[in-house]
């Protein structure tokens, strides 16, 4: 295996700035930033890295955390924590109801989840059920005003609905971890009908992003010898909906799986260090993409033939960077301008990659020897609008950190009661809330655990605006 050399500016250093701080679409602060005084923001100030003077988000001048009352739950001072919902209570009267007599109550053990803006300045906030036979997905309406105004069931009779993924035309895609589990696409609104879409394959899926330029999707899959697939949809798999919206059916295509270079067909690198310079990929077909993939490995493997795939360690979230257009240069080995990174974590491992979706290139760009402290099995990344990026911990210090470049990382919150996971953070679209979950949090008024409760946490304005 070689690796692509490397020219002028670090590329990791700029791929760990973009991990580290980029926002949605706008140009990163750093640009402003490069070459000023190094005066002080909300945000604690620029920050020398090795290439490039960074500019961290705003949540990263949060101060000490004070217990906030709630759950055992420790937060910044001035970041109020609320329930929004508890499994088996109904989340608009908060009126405990096992029996839902009074309408629909909150489902057990909330995942992965993701907010929409609604037309009247409120927003919707969708969130899996990750339970064996029953799971699906609920959602909470809030209003412009963030009271609660209705909650509802947008998928039933599916099972552990792990995590997902938003799409570029507002739905949500929930995902089942299970050996043949499906992707299935839902209206937050809860207006059009939910649909499977088994093309997108059969296996433990936990994440899935959509790059609509390309077509693509982006699929990881929580296995110790999970892949990182992608769904490559046809050109009559697209349409335009009454809306105007481009839109994929996600139907017709070819399922493959990643290959890195050195380490095709069931290779994995040891070392992380053997990882932190750009690696080709390519792309190949999984073999019978119409059955469960586990089974299908195990079998190509019984048989001494070859199988599709680098191992990724337990995937868990992915999310699409769009590079803006004055950071788009040709990477070394590359052939065209980057114009997206897709950031992927695996918890396994503990590692995040950046993979150049044009380029075919990937690099890692974070793993525990790049953070202090270290992180107890990454999980759902989330981007807020300011530009902080945000790690869930899938482990039992049950923290929500907040990376900030060069320098140590923050804990947001912390679960302090232990014995659950934080699940499913998401921002309100103006970045004012977060939502999460405790997927094991205490629901039924005794004990320090239960079946799963759902937060929100107020951000106080001076840590929403951009830096």
């Amino acid at each position: 295996m070689r690796a692509l050399p490397e020219s002028g500016a670090s590329r990791r250093d700029f791929l760990r700035y973009v991990f580290l701080t980029a926002g949605a679409a706008s140009v990163p602060a750093w640009l402003s930033a490069c070459g000023g005084d190094g005066s002080s923001g909300v945000g604690g100030g620029v920050v020398e890295g090795k290439e490039f003077s960074i500019a961290p988000g705003p949540l990263a001048g949060i101060g000490e955390l004070v217990d906030t009352g709630v759950d055992g739950i420790i937060a910044p001072e001035g970041f109020a924590v609320r329930v929004v919902a508890r499994h088996l209570s109904n989340p608009v009267s908060g009126v405990f109801d096992p029996l839902g007599l009074t309408g629909y109550n909150w489902h057990q053990s909330p995942d992965g989840g993701a907010c929409y803006a609604t037309d009247d300045g409120g927003w919707i906030y969708v969130s899996n059920s990750e339970v064996t036979g029953t799971g699906g997905v609920g959602a909470l309406k809030f209003g412009a005003d963030g009271g609660i105004v209705d909650a509802y069931r947008i998928l039933d009779n599916t099972t552990r609905n792990c995590a997902g993924g938003k799409t570029p035309w507002q739905t949500w895609l929930s995902c089942e971890e299970t050996g043949d589990g499906e992707v299935y696409e839902c209206d937050p609104w809860g207006v059009e009908t939910p649909r499977s879409m088994p093309a997108l394959g059969l296996f433990n899926h936990e994440a899935a992003v959509v790059d609509l330029p390309t077509r693509t999707l982006l699929l990881t899959e929580d296995a110790g010898d999970g892949r990182l697939y992608r769904f490559v949809c046809d050109a009559s798999d697209e349409y335009v909906d009454a809306a105007g919206r481009r839109r994929l059916r996600m139907e017709s295509g070819v399922l493959q799986a990643m290959n890195i270079e050195g380490y095709e067909n069931g290779g994995y690198a040891d070392d992380d260090a053997l990882l932190r310079s750009l690696h080709r990929v390519s792309w190949v077909d999984v073999s019978s993409p119409e059955a469960a993939q586990a089974g299908v490995r195990s079998a190509l493997a019984d048989a001494g033939l070859p199988v599709p795939g680098t191992v990724f360690k337990g995937g868990e979230g992915i999310w699409i960077y769009d590079v803006p257009a004055a950071l788009q240069t040709v990477p070394p080995g590359g052939r065209v301008r980057t114009r997206a990174l897709a950031f992927f974590a695996s918890k396994g491992d503990n590692r995040v990659y950046a993979y150049d979706i044009d380029n075919d290139l990937i690099e890692l760009v974070f793993d525990n020897a790049s953070i202090d402290p270290a992180f107890d099995d990454v999980d759902n990344v989330v981007v807020s609008p300011a530009g902080d990026v945000l790690v869930a911990e899938d482990g039992e210090a049950m923290r929500l950190m907040i990376v900030v470049p060069n320098r140590p990382a923050k804990i947001l919150l912390q679960v302090t009661t232990g014995g659950s996971e934080i699940t499913g953070p998401a921002f309100s679209p103006d970045g004012s809330r977060l939502y999460f979950s405790s997927q094991r949090g205490p629901n039924l008024g005794i004990g320090k655990t239960g079946t799963g409760v759902t937060y929100e946490v107020t951000i106080p304005a001076a840590f929403r605006a951009a830096v």
